[in-house]
């Protein structure tokens, strides 16, 4: 026999890449050629090029056609691909990779392309002789039909002859090439096939058809090449079975499963092709083939053909005698393999999955054929019963491990696509699936049950999730009409907005073309599965059969410890998260109560609380989700009105109490205070606390009515009563259960809820609750404060830790309980207001004790190596403050009233009691030493947590006393470093200072600069001091280290004062010269120069950037403009002074931001933080300009117009730098000036378009900026608005054209729309200015243009119909006011999207925070 041109190399291939003792340039190059090879598509390189030659003669140019392809893929694909499948299955070789490659390959191909694509036989003649000599033929025939209506009989005919040519010429060569080049059962079989079938195809009353004859005739041979494929892999499969049971020692590979997925899916695919055909309307179903049968008959007839021509094939071997009885059995095997493999693959191949956002394999089909394939396999005639049917028939009604397996593998794959019907249900899981529900593990003859356990499993989760409650109507539509995958995964991941969008459009469509029915018959389906769902749990646990009780099914797998395994308790939990929101439903509206209902739902909701009691924790963890969803489903109601909604009431709450006792700290457990904490167990305390705070919920605003309660109260109250029963009842000389303690601190949110309706609608049973919760924490405080100072930190860090971040949580809470006190309050409401100031007493002290005596890390953190720390570290989880100090910035900084009932209760010594706490721990912060944060007492920023608490609760009380000694403290730090010289000490100090200051009030810290402004020179000098240490080197030493964290701290005390003085206006200037000074030298030196300053660890990502001074402008401008704390006469002061200091500082910043020094390759480019920061604060400075008529009006007098002119010119002359090339040159590899890419383009585009919302006069003075750096030749004379408008519009063409990343295109709409508006929203005036922008040229050589270029860009440097092209296009966007249609224009204005620019993607803008330097 011959072989296929293709397939020497191919296998070839092959061996080099899967063979380990190949170099890895001969791996490389065989998987390249095998990529090539996958994606060659012979058809449609000759279709292309027919094509091209037709355009060709359509402009009167030369006509000849040529057809280049590489040598190496000269030949058939689909042929070389079937030849070693054939090949490798009917030898008896290890080369599974071929058979699994070759399968993949034609899957791939069916998939992907035309069926008359697909089978490229004709290509074994070469490309000009065989596959173009084919296509000009038919093509010929086709236009002759068009041009000659009358001769259709003889052009029929002609058609006719052309396909029996190919037919006699290629049928032949596949069945000689197909075994290639040597005896191969599987080309022997097809040619037995094709000789007792060769009628389907001469006979074919489509041969007179020029596409559907081909199409026909091409996906007959293809499903019959690919049946006997699955054949003969089976057979295969199965003689290496009995091989391997003769040699145990030997293992196998499953090489069968992945070769007969991908042939079924293949077949599935070509007769979804062969039945249905796109329609020349899109939208439209089309109808199916008449001759080809629906899809599950097609299947198992193509199947069946091979099994009586196999059967026949068989016997001539045996020369007439009859079959041995093994020969038979692989006979036998190898069809209900192929039959289980086909119908396994089809509703994977040919139904979308409704509900899941994940990338589902849609085949290369018309949707309209998919909807129609959809629409038949929804059918149960048509559908998942018949191919049930079909399967069980196929192995004569017989199951033993191996039939059952393959029976719930094809059951478990139509689950996750269709409803499955009760009959199937039934069958397949209440005759089936129950009997391998509790096979014992590690039995060696239950191995196979053990798969067979699995898949039955697997089978019961897929029925429970196609019933989820999140599935809604909407994507079942969305599935079943072939649009698309949508919704949630699995209820869990969100989809974009933008591709919600898409889809409900596309389901708009598809809904238009069909009848009304398609949306009731979305809801029987939604309704089906769910009932499916629960006629599945009701036979897995027994409910629904004869043969009740404990033993059976998963009753039995779930509560026996011998066979409970994490694939039953996945199983359980599914079923509980599909089923008991629907079996709650029927309850409430499907009539009278069913006993079934009744039991299936206590049954399940008890292996539930097995499961939150097991001692395994991925056990337990099983159970959130169905518990989250049960609650939702409950709580949908106002109040409990039914037996099924009590029990699970009652289950939720043991359940969350379970859980919350099961993830308690081992004993022991802080023995050793030193070590890491177990990152698995507190991952589970904190999904537990997520689980019990969503069972107690309130955010739906569900309270039930004054005669019942919702459900959430209901649980809420339980699970606090049990709480404070547990911890009440605790003897006050032990310390309460962590474990309670941690259940009760978890409900924080819902109590704050029900705090606050209790405070605007009085609740008896609400603040009932209120009390026991408050008396919970009230007790444990009592009891911690006793011990703390008598017990070792290894028994109260953990209580202690726990309860004040309980406490803190409920700052809001006891907000609310103070708000009370001030209005007329029942018996109940006093009763809560004494419990609520005990504990706020004892919370406080608490908190101050354990701030003093608890150290906030035993050892050093290894919080940058690890997720939760060291268990010695008296935080919150992956927290970095001392949980006391947070507890007292929560009751501080709450409200007004709170931090009144914080002196009512505890007195005005509150105030010197913190005070002494701070000096306390700032004695043991010096006593440790520079660096060292742990030992004892708590970091410097949670001491200075103390300072802002004692700040907020003086500036109340009038504390001025105490605040007046706590404020002296850093300000005569700051004094006695005036006069001496600058060393690591010094600045450290300083920098602690600094820091100290920047805690305190804003108003106390305005006061300072207003009026001992002189304490603070010192401070500022030597920052400006240190700008001067720069030098040229990539080191730096200790003294610049402390520097960079003095002008941290610097940073933070003008943000804290959140108001520009007169002094801090001068600063602020000083500051901002010294740094861009400094910036300016640097640059000097060129891209490769290093830098003791501009480096990460000093002004760079480490501390913070360069431009922070600028920044804090910026927010101080957006504090001026919100505060309702300022006379308006103050505010627009402070931005006077704000505009002052930028006006004086804009020419620095500019001759830094123009510095045409490249981008910095070994320091940090301060330019680009820089201008980050100075575009950002513009933009402030414009949208308060914009959205105050005071502040625009004062700031006219400082000639705030002229500032936004130069920044305007300065974003447009940086944009004019960039040498984006012309049309004969490329642009250079190294661009002048600082990078585009980063977060500063982001900010000048932001800028522009605020800026131009300013209107006309903003936009004339750019262009006098920007005249004075270019000298323009704009034709005739234009108005100063419109040339300034069209300044910046050539400056954004530029940009999209290659000067900035390719993503500023998505901020154009924006840009053109605000200078649409800043132009009087006049259509004509703005496209005028468009028309302009791309006439506008530069007189001189300035930045990357050159003299005489166009502003805008090589792209728009075009013929006068391409310009009149791009503004008729845009002219049209404008009339319909679609400004995203703009980016469009725009992208097809400048040379489309600009793939593998070298840029990055859209970026952040940076942070600018520093506290914790």
């Amino acid at each position: 026999m011959e072989q296929p041109h293709l397939l020497s190399k191919l296998r070839t291939a092959l061996n080099y890449l899967y063979d380990s003792q190949q170099s890895h340039q001969n791996r490389h190059e065989a998987h390249q050629f095998l990529l090539t090879y996958k994606q060659s598509n012979v058809r449609r390189l000759v279709v292309s090029r027919l094509q091209s030659r037709k355009d060709r003669t359509d402009d009167g140019e030369n006509n000849e056609i040529s057809f280049n392809q590489a040598e190496d893929l000269t030949g058939s694909i689909f042929l070389s691909c079937l030849g070693l499948l054939y090949s490798s299955c009917s030898q008896n070789n290890s080369n599974s990779h071929e058979r699994i490659f070759t399968a993949q390959a034609l899957n791939h191909r069916c998939r992907s392309i035309k069926l008359t694509e697909i089978l490229d036989i004709e290509a074994e003649d070469g490309v000009e002789c065989g596959t173009a000599r084919l296509v000009l033929a038919l093509e010929e025939v086709k236009h002759a039909k068009n041009t000659q209506p009358n001769n259709t009989a003889d052009l029929n005919e002609k058609t006719k002859s052309i396909l029996t040519a190919w037919l006699e010429r290629y049928v032949p060569m596949l069945v000689n090439r197909s075994g290639g080049g040597s005896a191969c059962t599987g080309a022997e079989l097809l040619a037995v096939v094709l000789e007792r079938h060769s009628s389907v195809l001469l006979d074919s009353p489509y041969l007179v058809d020029e596409s559907r004859g081909e199409e026909q005739i091409k996906g007959t041979l293809m499903m019959f090449s690919l049946a006997v494929a699955m054949y003969v892999a089976a057979f295969r499969d199965f003689e290496e079975q009995q091989q391997h049971q003769n040699q145990q020692d030997e293992a196998r590979s499953p090489w069968a499963n992945a070769v007969l997925a991908e042939l079924g899916s293949a077949l599935s695919v070509t007769m979804l092709r062969l039945r249905y055909r796109p329609t020349t309307d899109k939208q439209a179903t089309p109808s199916p083939d008449p001759s080809c049968p629906p899809l599950i008959d097609a299947l198992v007839h193509a199947i069946n053909v091979v099994k009586d021509s196999a059967a026949a094939y068989l016997t001539n071997q045996q020369a007439g005698n009859e079959m041995p009885s093994l020969l038979q059995d692989a006979h036998h095997y190898a069809i209900h393999r192929s039959i289980a493999a086909c119908l396994t693959s089809l509703p994977e191949t040919v139904l979308l999955p409704p509900g899941q956002d994940y990338v589902h394999r849609i085949p290369s089909v018309d949707r309209g054929s998919l909807r129609a394939a959809s629409m038949e396999l929804r059918c149960n005639e048509t559908g998942m019963e018949k191919a049930m049917t079909v399967l069980i028939q196929s192995t004569g009604n017989v199951y033993d491990d191996s039939s059952a397996a393959r029976l719930l593998g094809m059951c478990e794959a139509w689950a996750r696509y269709v409803a499955v019907p009760i009959h199937v249900i039934d069958e397949s899981v209440g005759k089936v699936a129950v009997q391998f529900m509790h096979i014992s593990k590690g039995t060696p003859a239950m191995i196979q049950q053990q798969k067979v356990q699995s898949l039955a499993f697997q089978y019961l989760v897929s029925i429970f999730e196609a019933a989820l409650p999140t599935l809604s109507v909407s994507d079942i539509l969305t599935a079943a009409l072939g649009v698309g995958a949508t919704g949630l995964q699995n209820g869990k991941k969100k989809q974009g907005n933008k591709s919600k969008k898409r889809n409900e459009k596309r389901l708009d469509r598809a809904k238009a073309v069909e009848d009304e029915s398609s949306q009731s018959q979305a809801e029987e389906e939604l309704l089906a599965r769910k009932n499916a769902a629960c006629a599945a749990a009701a036979a897995a646990f027994g409910i629904s059969t004869s043969h009740t009780g404990d033993d059976w099914g998963l009753r039995l797998a779930s509560s026996c410890p011998t066979t409970t395994s994490h694939a039953i308790c996945s199983t359980v939990a599914a079923a509980a998260t599909s089923v008991l929101p629907h079996l709650l439903w029927l309850e409430r509206n499907d009539g009278p109560s069913q006993q079934w209902r009744n039991e299936l739902f206590s049954v399940i909701i008890a292996a539930i609380q097995r499961m939150c009691k097991s001692q395994d924790r991925d056990t337990r963890a099983l159970a959130y989700e169905a518990l989250m969803i049960l609650h939702s489903a409950l709580n949908s109601v106002t109040a409990v009105s039914c037996r099924v909604e009590q029990i699970a009431i009652d289950s939720i709450c043991e359940c969350a109490l379970s859980l919350s006792a099961s993830c308690a700290y081992p004993l022991n457990y802080f023995d050793n205070l030193y070590e890491n904490n177990d990152e698995d167990l507190e991952i589970e305390r904190n999904d537990v606390r997520d689980v019990c705070r969503s069972v107690c919920s309130l955010d739906s605003g569900n309270y039930g009515s004054d005669e019942s309660k919702s459900p959430s109260i209901m649980i809420l109250n339980r699970i606090v009563s049990a709480c404070h029963s547990a911890v009440t009842g605790t003897d006050p000389a032990v310390l309460p259960s962590e474990a309670v303690v941690h259940a009760l601190s978890s409900l924080a949110k819902p109590l704050n809820k029900l705090g606050n309706k209790c405070l605007e609608q009085p609740d008896e049973e609400g603040c009932t609750i209120l009390f026991k919760a408050l008396d919970s924490f009230g007790f444990v405080f009592q009891i911690l404060n006793s011990l703390i100072e008598r017990l070792p930190h290894s028994k109260t860090l953990p209580l202690s830790r726990l309860v004040l971040i309980g406490f803190a949580s409920l700052a809001p809470l006891l907000s609310s309980v103070a708000n009370m006190a001030l209005r007329s309050t029942t018996e109940t409401e006093r009763h809560l207001i004494e419990i609520f100031e005990k504990t706020l007493y004892a919370g406080i002290q608490q908190a101050i004790l354990a701030t003093a005596q608890i150290p906030e890390l035993v050892a050093e953190s290894t919080l940058e190596l690890t997720r939760y720390d060291i268990k010695g570290a008296m935080r919150g989880p992956g927290g970095e403050d001392h949980v006391g100090c947070i507890a007292l910035i929560r009751m501080s900084s709450e409200s007004d009233v709170l931090r009144s009932s914080v002196f009512k209760v505890c007195g005005e010594s509150i105030l010197q009691d913190l005070t002494n706490l701070h000096h306390a721990l700032k004695r043991i912060e010096v006593e440790r030493g520079v660096g060292v944060d742990y030992g004892k007492g708590v970091t410097p920023l949670s001491r200075r947590l103390l300072i802002r608490v004692v700040s907020r609760l003086g500036m109340q009380q009038g504390g001025g006393t105490v605040l007046h000694t706590l404020l002296e403290e850093p300000l005569r730090e700051i004094v006695a470093q005036k006069s001496t010289p600058t060393t690591v000490e010094k600045l450290f100090r300083l920098c602690e200072a600094a820091l100290d200051l920047s805690f305190f009030s804003p108003p106390l810290l305005s006061h300072l600069f207003r009026n001992r402004a002189s304490d603070l020179d010192s401070l500022f000098q030597t920052v400006i001091m240190g700008y001067s240490g720069l030098s040229f080197t990539s080191e730096a030493d200790s003294t610049t280290q402390q520097w960079g964290r003095l002008r941290c701290g610097v940073i933070c005390l003008l943000r804290a004062c959140q108001s520009m003085t007169d002094y801090s206006s001068g600063v602020f200037t000083a500051l901002i010269k010294a740094e861009c000074e400094a910036a300016a030298a640097q640059c000097g030196q060129g891209p490769e120069s290093g830098s003791n300053l501009f480096i990460e660890d000093i002004v760079g990502e480490e501390k913070i950037h360069t431009g922070a001074y600028v920044i804090l402008i910026g927010e101080c401008l957006k504090h001026l403009s919100s505060s309702k704390h300022m006379t308006v006469e103050d505010q627009v002061e402070s931005c006077r002074r704000c505009v002052q200091v930028l006006k004086h500082c804009a020419p620095d910043v500019a001759s830094v931001l123009l510095h045409v020094s490249p981008e910095a390759t070994v320091h940090v480019d301060p330019r680009v933080t820089l201008a980050e920061a100075w575009f950002s604060t513009m933009k402030t400075l414009a949208s308060v300009c914009r959205h105050s008529e005071q502040i625009i009006s004062s700031l006219a007098a400082e000639n705030v117009q002229t500032l936004f002119g130069e920044s305007l010119s300065l974003a447009m002359l940086f944009i004019f730098m960039k040498d984006i090339g012309g049309k004969k040159r490329p642009a250079p590899d190294v661009q002048r000036g600082m990078s585009s890419d980063g977060p500063q383009t982001l900010a000048i585009s932001d800028f522009i378009a605020e800026a131009m919302l300013l209107g006309p006069s903003i936009l004339a003075g750019s262009i006098s900026a920007l005249s004075a750096h270019i000298q323009l030749n704009c034709g005739n004379e234009v108005p100063a608005e419109v040339l300034g408008a069209a300044a910046i519009s050539a400056s954004i063409l530029r940009a999209i054209s290659g000067a900035t990343p390719p993503w500023v295109v998505e901020d154009t709409p924006v840009l053109f729309k605000s200078m649409y508006v800043a132009l009087g929203s006049n259509p004509d005036l703005f496209i005028q200015t468009l028309g302009v922008s791309t006439k506008l040229e530069t007189m001189t050589a300035v930045g990357g243009l050159r003299a005489g270029e166009k502003l805008s860009g090589r792209y728009l440097d075009a013929s006068d119909s391409h310009i009149n092209s791009f503004l008729s296009k845009a002219s049209e966007t404008v009339a319909k006011n679609d400004w995203k249609k703009m980016k469009v224009v725009l992208k097809s204005a400048t040379g489309g999207k600009k793939k593998e620019s070298g840029f990055n993607l859209k970026p952040h803008y940076c942070n600018w925070e520093c506290e914790r330097v």
